[in-house]
């Protein structure tokens, strides 16, 4: 934590709350509901979360004002109407962050012909290609590989490992964590008539765009030609595979292990979960969900929620599944009456 003090009124301003109680709590610090101690402030995120409140040692919790009558008298209360946004918020003011001055760390590696602002951080054994830019704030922590014309923009921050290749294109306030490379080639084979598989040059680029951010060991291939496009704002879980000219839309989530085949349309405010595939050459429209561990085979209409392998719309996922329960146990209703019956032909022969 960051040694920092601060009322509970002074947090309610910062989040928007309404205060139940001592307005003048001193707050040190934040924390889980089960492991909060005096001093601390935690939230409440639903009912059944409120069983903890009777051994809570927490100063204050944030909950909306449906939970506040139930909350114990003694507690002081920040009452929003989005208790894990305003908890949330009140974490970035305790977030104990690094500090990276500008520098050019002197095992760094960096084109003569790369342009970096003065304002940059470039980290222990870092390489820069020839006429890459990085722009003003941006922090590259140590061993990250950035190819020949890269545009890195302002306020980025790559993580350790990071491999950003030729021509690609990276804008501001981007985060990109450890292990992740932007830019590899993109899988593209011709097979001739004797089965020999022949390798499709890959000649694009990938275009990351403001406010993204991509987690660890993700891969974001290169476009065969044209670009690879992650729009803005949208948020990139680990381990997650972007196939060569892949067009994500604004705001999308990708939790994950995602892997989305090559082509693919994706638009704004899309939700996957985790280990969705998406086959090649489909639409997802304008916020689509789509369930963990789908299969998307074909394209799917804006505003729709699917499930399942291949992905269905979840209503109709749901009567099927229904249905298929209900052949269960029509089965052993029919084996009820096979016996029934065949009791009844004995009889019949007696």
């Amino acid at each position: 934590m960051t040694g920092r003090a601060i009322t509970v009124a002074e947090l309610a301003k910062i989040v928007g709350a309404a205060v139940h109680g001592n307005r003048d709590v001193i707050i040190t610090g934040v924390a889980s509901i089960e492991e909060a101690q005096p001093g601390d402030v935690t939230f409440v995120r639903d009912r059944k979360y409120l069983k903890h409140l009777a051994r809570c040692n927490a100063s204050a919790v944030v909950m909306s004002s449906e939970f506040s009558e139930k909350a114990p008298r003694d507690f002081t209360l920040l009452i929003c109407d989005n208790p894990a946004l305003a908890f949330m918020k009140i974490m970035e003011l305790f977030q104990d962050l690094p500090e990276f001055p500008p520098q050019m760390h002197p095992t760094s590696v960096v084109s003569e012909s790369a342009s970096i602002h003065h304002t940059a951080h470039i980290g222990p054994f870092v390489f820069v290609g020839n006429d890459s830019s990085i722009g003003a704030n941006t922090v590259v922590m140590g061993h990250v590989y950035i190819g020949n014309r890269v545009k890195i923009g302002e306020n980025c921050l790559i993580y350790p490992g990071v491999i950003i290749l030729d021509r690609c294109v990276i804008r501001n306030r981007v985060t990109v964590h450890a292990g992740t490379v932007i830019g590899s080639d993109g899988f593209g084979y011709i097979t001739d008539s004797n089965g020999k598989h022949f390798k499709i040059p890959q000649l694009g680029n990938v275009i990351i765009e403001d406010k993204v951010e991509i987690g660890a060991n993700c891969a974001i291939d290169r476009a065969t030609l044209g670009s690879t496009i992650v729009g803005r704002g949208t948020k990139i879980d680990n381990l997650v595979q972007i196939g060569h000219n892949v067009r994500i839309g604004r705001r999308c989530i990708m939790a994950g292990q995602v892997g989305v085949a090559g082509s693919v349309d994706i638009g704004d405010y899309v939700i996957m979960a985790g280990q969705v595939g998406v086959a090649d050459h489909v639409s997802i429209g304008k916020g689509v969900r789509v369930g963990a561990k789908s299969g998307v085979a074909s394209s799917i209409p804006p505003e729709t929620d699917v499930v399942g392998i291949p992905a269905t719309p979840k209503i109709e996922y749901m009567r099927h599944y229904l249905n298929l329960r209900k052949l269960g146990k029509m089965k052993e209703e029919l084996k009820e009456l096979r016996k029934e019956l065949k009791k009844l032909k004995e009889q019949v022969k007696k």
